[in-house]
């Protein structure tokens, strides 16, 4: 029998291995498809309640044509009924025939239901490929 972490760990596989096969109804089944849940996709505004997260699927998978993903960096904890999942995506995905080589820092929040562990918040921050290089500055704090 599995324990509570590892259940937690598979339901994130499970949202990974939905985003890889960009199919809309393997996306639905890991939500929790509340009104409160939030996604926040790199680069995006802040999605509120399943409709627009929803709708933020539909437009990703429509406009992609292909999905890798493997994640490093993976630590989960348990709290009650919430658990949380931090990792780092590394994605090769291919959008408009070019491909796109990238890395997000995510947290993902799973609650506990009835049916198993659902997520309810996606968080995806990038990180950047290249260091980002400031000009000296000739601070003078006197």
């Amino acid at each position: 029998m599995s324990t509570a972490l590892d259940q937690l760990l598979t339901a994130n596989q499970n949202f990974y291995t939905a985003f890889e096969s960009m199919t809309y109804a393997d996306m639905a089944a890991v939500w929790a498809q509340r009104p409160d849940d939030c996604c926040i996709h790199p680069g995006w505004e802040i999605l509120r309640g399943w409709r627009e997260i929803r709708e933020s699927w539909r437009a990703i998978f429509s406009g992609t044509s292909f999905v890798r993903i493997e994640l490093t960096g993976v630590s989960a904890e348990i709290h009650g009924r919430v658990g949380r999942v931090v990792c780092v995506e590394n994605l090769l995905s291919v959008v408009n025939s070019q491909a796109i080589h990238s890395q997000v820092a995510c947290t993902n929040l799973f609650l506990l239901t009835d049916d198993g562990w659902r997520l309810t918040l996606h968080h995806g921050s990038p990180i950047a490929s290249q260091p980002v290089m400031v000009n000296e500055v000739d601070l003078d704090v006197n």
